[in-house]
């Protein structure tokens, strides 16, 4: 098994188990998600066609009338077990400017554990480092050491 399959396994779990996170579908409507190229690989393997466009140099999900692709009218994910690595790690987020923050616009962010902080962290950096190489991007990893530290920081008293 490699590197990136284990990885992929060992936090697959992040906020997964949590039964508000999977109705709630705030963060389903009008994403402008990456995608990398093991997603699209892992949804088309799936069956799945047409969920993705390019936009601004980036494959991104496809909203319809404003909503994920793969929002059911239940407001379920329809590929929750399969769902994209971004989707994964939210509610954390990478901002160019700000680093790795939690996305206030999440319900459950006041509530995210330092145990899916730091299994969120090693995601979100899995995410970033497969960013790069899908897209010839340069993360500013400075700037995400210092800001994950910083938000770690309430964990390591």
């Amino acid at each position: 098994m490699s590197f990136k399959v284990k990885y992929y396994l060992m936090v697959r779990f992040l906020l997964e188990n949590n039964e508000f996170c999977k109705k709630c579908a705030k963060c389903c409507f009008n994403t402008e998600m990456i995608l990398t190229r093991s997603d699209i690989t892992r949804l088309e393997s799936k069956g799945y066609r047409e969920f993705y466009r390019k936009c601004y140099g980036f494959y991104r999900l496809t909203n319809i009338s404003g909503r994920c692709v793969f929002l059911s009218s239940g407001n379920l994910c329809l590929v929750y077990e399969d769902r994209p690595l971004g989707c994964r790690a939210y509610p954390l987020v990478y901002d160019e400017e700000c680093g790795v923050t939690l996305d206030l616009e999440c319900p459950l962010t006041d509530e995210v554990s330092c145990e899916d902080l730091f299994k969120g962290i090693r995601l979100l950096e899995f995410l970033l480092r497969e960013v790069e190489l899908t897209y010839n991007y340069k993360i500013n990893w400075d700037l995400f050491e210092k800001s994950a530290t910083k938000l770690l920081s309430k964990c390591i008293s």
